[in-house]
């Protein structure tokens, strides 16, 4: 069940108690999660440059004896 900013408000305690505090909260919050970069666009620099390929040759795992 999703509950609503009036919700929030009514049943909120302590440092958030107060409109102004829980008004400045409420944007900080939402700011924090609606205007954060997708990966793609914070990544963009990366995701352009030309990468090269590397071999790696893997060696056996040496046999682990039980006892």
């Amino acid at each position: 069940m999703m509950a609503s900013i009036d919700d929030c408000y009514t049943s909120a305690r302590g440092c958030t108690a107060t409109l102004g505090n829980f008004a400045k909260a409420t944007f900080d919050t939402i700011s924090k999660t609606v205007f954060t970069k997708s990966p793609y666009q914070e990544f963009t620099d990366h995701l352009v440059k030309a990468h090269i390929r590397v071999s790696v040759q893997r060696t056996q795992a040496p046999a682990v004896a039980t006892t």
